[in-house]
């Protein structure tokens, strides 16, 4: 078991060996919590397999579980035909996490089409998961996360995220490091992360969010690129990471590393990391 003090440690872990590898990975470095895919590329799980994923899970020391939307959401689309796909995929999607026994479900919100505006494309967004939650049937929380922003991209900013998650009624926010990074909040410094937890709480309530992305990237500030680096390897500083460990009103958040794919031993490095300012912000 985890047992860091503070923001709860856990992990992404890759389910291209199948969901009971994914576990095995999280069990063995030791997380209380992950997060994954609901399922590899077009082999969703049966109903048997969901039942027991959800047994073996509950049966170990990965007591939180998350899952990660597999596919690019065209939520806010104008094509209607595109929305209704979404529609479709993100239904399939939370009826899968239930059964998996996730907690909740992380969402961005996609893009608005070309010669459009984030308000439709908001409008759209809305709807859209309106109409696929009442479809799914099941009552699995959505949390809305930051992206690296640039382009048409909704939730770069978050003015924008808090415009998406207030679209959305009972969503609550994912907040990414990296992306909040490539989308030019500058959060390599203890009072870089300071001012961006202060804009976050005042714009979406330190209850709203409910679980961070803990991820250390290679990509320049303000760049809208995305590329995940293991903590201690990418722009992120310690300083930055600790301040944000050791704010007493996420004490029972989960916060979890989305490592770039690659070996065991460098997810139980990071993890390391982690653990080690963790213990020290307490």
């Amino acid at each position: 078991m985890d047992l860091t003090l503070g923001v709860i440690l856990g992990l992404h872990c890759p389910v291209y060996r199948g969901l009971e590898a994914a576990l095995a990975r999280a069990a063995d470095l030791g997380c209380e919590a992950m997060q994954m895919l609901p399922y590899r590329r077009h082999d969703p799980p049966t109903t048997e397999e969901c039942a027991a994923f959800d047994k073996a899970r509950r049966a170990s020391s990965v007591k939180r579980l998350f899952i990660h939307s597999r596919f690019v959401p065209s939520l806010a689309s104008s094509d209607s035909a595109r929305r209704m796909r979404s529609m479709g995929h993100l239904a399939s999607e939370l009826r899968l996490a239930a059964a998996l026994g996730g907690e909740a479900y992380v969402l961005h919100g996609g893009a608005y089409s070309v010669g459009s505006s984030f308000d439709e494309g908001l409008r759209f967004f809305k709807e859209s998961v309106t109409r696929a939650t009442a479809e799914a049937g099941v009552k699995v929380p959505i949390y809305l996360e930051n992206v690296p922003g640039g382009g048409r991209r909704m939730g770069g900013t978050l003015e924008e995220l808090a415009k998406l998650v207030e679209a959305c009624p009972g969503a609550s926010a994912c907040l990414d490091t990296a992306h909040a990074w490539a989308a030019g909040y500058p959060l390599s410094t203890a009072e870089g992360m300071l001012k961006f937890l202060s804009l976050a709480h005042r714009l979406l309530g330190a209850d709203t969010v409910k679980l961070f992305h803990l991820n250390d990237t290679r990509a320049l500030l303000g760049s809208n690129r995305e590329n995940h680096a293991h903590w201690g390897k990418g722009f992120l500083g310690t300083e930055s990471l600790k301040t944000l460990l050791g704010r007493d009103e996420y004490a029972n958040v989960v916060g979890i590393i989305e490592p770039p794919l690659g070996p065991a031993e460098d997810d139980r490095a990071s993890l390391a990391f982690v653990r080690r300012l963790t213990a020290r912000a307490s």
